[in-house]
């Protein structure tokens, strides 16, 4: 290489290597400006459960607790154990001054027996103290994990972090709570904490007392009848079965868990519905197997979607389905409805939308590609190996459906 090329290689170098060195200044200042910011608060201290690095976050609230007057924990999830063993410290800090309680994630996730019996028995005793005590529920969920104690004596401390209130975000897992040392955060995560307890609006509210929420246990009956026993009503004889012919045509409407988290297939995770149980109104979920397709209007102009002039389009689907290695033929009523007239964006079985998810969670559930009470995602589906359901027009008001 002659020297006039070697030039413009070595100026390159030097430029790079001046970039560089600029960089690395400049992280060197920023992580000064990071540690004289935390000196005068107090260096943050990790709580990760590891004995290589932090502290244990168990040692860390217990302590806490015993200083408290007022207490607000937010949590996704609980050990009713742990519950159990710290109850006389939480009608201890009720009786100070106030300890309410939030759990995210078991309106949706149902939970057991003793979970749920845990949950309104602490919250009676909380209630005998006071008002301000008691346990909450989201009826949307909830998976932030934030730790609030108040002591006349020693002031405020808040804990934000991975750890549930329970035995595993203890100690079983490692993982990785901060204490919160900056004012301005701190007024941020009361107002947030405010949003969960006390929200007025009722349009955004999504925290509420136990009182006014309906727990569900895992398996209830109520789903089995309401999803796989009520499609035993639709079964028919193979002979009854029309015989699919390859000529037919046929179009996909696409499932998009992505862009509808709340809807569609996910129906039951939105906030549900207030039932009256004994005088009372009270917030219940949606039946597990509550689904409806959500189209899109290129979907919609598709000569053979199910639909006429109107916004309601009754019609048949035809189902064939194996279930313990015996194949199922079903003839399901259905409903294209909701949106402009003529162009119906939401299919439904007719009268009963558990009737279609008992047909499309159910097969997913077989396959091992969905658990029951768990979010319907574009992975669920990859996993499941379908992304859609198919119609076969065998006529303007009968149709093929493969889910």
């Amino acid at each position: 290489m002659s020297t006039k090329n070697f030039l413009p290689t070595i100026f390159f170098i030097k430029t790079i290597y001046l970039i560089f060195k600029q960089i690395q200044i400049f992280k060197k200042k920023l992580f000064l400006e990071i540690i004289i910011k935390n000196t005068k608060k107090g260096f943050v201290i990790l709580f990760t459960n590891s004995k290589y690095c932090g502290k244990s976050f168990e040692e860390e609230f217990k302590s806490s607790l015993k200083y408290a007057s007022h207490l607000e924990v937010a949590s996704g999830f609980f050990s009713y154990e742990l519950l159990n063993e710290l109850k006389p410290q939480f009608l201890k800090i009720a009786s100070l001054g106030s300890c309410k309680l939030l759990f995210g994630m078991i309106y949706h996730e149902r939970g057991s027996k003793k979970q749920i019996d845990c949950l309104i028995n602490l919250n009676k005793e909380l209630r005998k103290i006071n008002s301000e005590s008691g346990i909450y529920i989201t009826i949307e969920r909830y998976h932030g994990k934030i730790f609030r104690f108040t002591s006349n004596n020693y002031g405020e401390k808040i804990y934000i972090g991975s750890s549930n209130l329970s035995y595993s975000g203890f100690g079983t897992y490692k993982e990785f709570n901060l204490e919160i040392k900056d004012e301005q955060d701190k007024q941020d995560i009361k107002t947030f904490l405010k949003y969960l307890f006390h929200e007025k609006d009722t349009n955004k509210k999504i925290g509420f007392p136990i009182e006014d929420i309906e727990l569900r246990l895992k398996n209830d009956k109520e789903d089995k009848e309401t999803g796989e026993n009520s499609l035993k009503n639709f079964e028919i004889n193979k002979d009854s079965f029309p015989t699919k012919r390859i000529d037919l045509p046929k179009m996909r409407i696409m499932h998009r868990p992505q862009k509808q988290p709340k809807s569609s297939l996910n129906l039951y995770f939105e906030k549900g519905r207030k039932v009256k149980r004994n005088g009372r109104n009270l917030w219940t979920p949606r039946g597990w197997f509550e689904v409806e397709i959500t189209s899109q209007k290129s979907e919609q102009l598709n000569n053979i979607y199910p639909k006429d002039n109107m916004k309601k389009f009754e019609w048949t689907a035809y189902v064939q389905d194996n279930v313990g290695g015996k194949e199922k033929y079903y003839k399901i009523p259905m409903i294209s409805c909701s949106g402009k007239k003529g162009l119906p964006k939401s299919i439904q079985s007719k009268n009963n939308r558990h009737i279609l998810g008992a047909l499309i969670k159910g097969k997913m559930e077989r396959s091992g590609a969905l658990s029951k009470y768990e979010l319907i995602t574009q992975e669920t589906l990859a996993s499941y190996g379908r992304d859609y359901i198919e119609l076969h027009q065998i006529n303007l008001k009968e149709y093929f459906m493969e889910v």
